[in-house]
């Protein structure tokens, strides 16, 4: 019959479509792709490339709109006299001075799996345990505090040989419950985590560590699951607490844990 498609017409609607479902498919593969990179670009500031790729995977979710309770340790750590150390400093100098010290403890972070939380003038502040569940956070924060005292050690001595002033930190940590999400305003969100598990953390950081002292509360010790050389301080009245709380030296770390900044870090899968 007139109009009949014969076999060289199915033929060529075959490959006709075949060529329309290969452009789909890379139509939807680029749109993932653009969807991973947003990702990236929005929680590469926050967390270790080894996160990023459980919440671009989906194993973690990066809806911007939850805000959950999770139990993390929070890590605070700031230059001790700095305002003496950067009045005499040009403000290039202060730039790269910050740089240094911020570099070094923004590697220790994510050395360990952590978030970093914000900047706060001279000051740090990271927690662990979130996005992404780590059953050891308490361990992961206590590594990362003392990696960051040995990359300042290591400063100084390059720093001794141009004859420039040693630089001494303070580490505060605390672990306990906390509100962690995406809060903000429709123009700006930050991820963090809020409540008074992140103000005695930064407390034991401001108000009890002496510098070049890494300082943790009982909370943090009774998280730990690894072994560390711990010496007591004392009890110490914080702000906003009722009851002194007992608080914690760690100078040095007798036994790692099982988490190492040189191994390849595997995130904890979600409860």
């Amino acid at each position: 019959h007139i109009g009949r498609f014969t076999e060289e017409d199915l033929d060529l609607i075959t490959a006709l479509a075949n060529f329309a479902a290969v452009a789909v498919e890379r139509a939807q593969l680029s749109e993932k792709i653009e969807q991973e990179r947003k990702i990236r670009s929005k929680m590469e500031r926050y967390h270790s490339p080894a996160v990023i790729d459980e919440i671009v995977k989906g194993v973690v979710a990066a809806d911007e709109t939850d805000i959950r309770t999770a139990d993390v340790s929070i890590l605070f750590a700031d230059i001790s006299g700095f305002t003496t150390i950067s009045e005499t400093m040009k403000p290039d100098a202060v730039a790269e001075f910050l740089s240094n010290f911020f570099s070094a403890t923004v590697d220790a972070i994510f050395a360990y799996g952590g978030t970093l939380d914000k900047f706060i003038g001279d000051a740090v502040m990271a927690f662990f345990g979130a996005p992404i569940v780590q059953d050891d956070h308490a361990d992961r924060a206590i590594m990362a505090g003392l990696m960051m005292m040995d990359r300042i050690e290591k400063w100084n001595v390059e720093r001794a040989k141009e004859n420039l002033p040693m630089v001494r930190i303070r580490v505060g940590i605390n672990s306990g419950p906390a509100v962690v999400g995406n809060v903000g305003t429709e123009k700006r969100v930050d991820y963090t985590v809020l409540g008074s598990s992140v103000n005695i953390a930064s407390r034991l950081e401001s108000g009890v560590a002496k510098p070049g002292q890494l300082v943790v509360s009982q909370n943090t010790l009774d998280r730990v699951m690894g072994s560390f050389n711990s010496e007591p301080l004392g009890e110490f009245a914080l702000k906003g607490l009722q009851q002194k709380m007992p608080v914690y030296s760690i100078r040095k770390a007798v036994d790692l844990h099982k988490t190492n900044a040189s191994d390849t870090f595997h995130a904890a899968t979600p409860t």
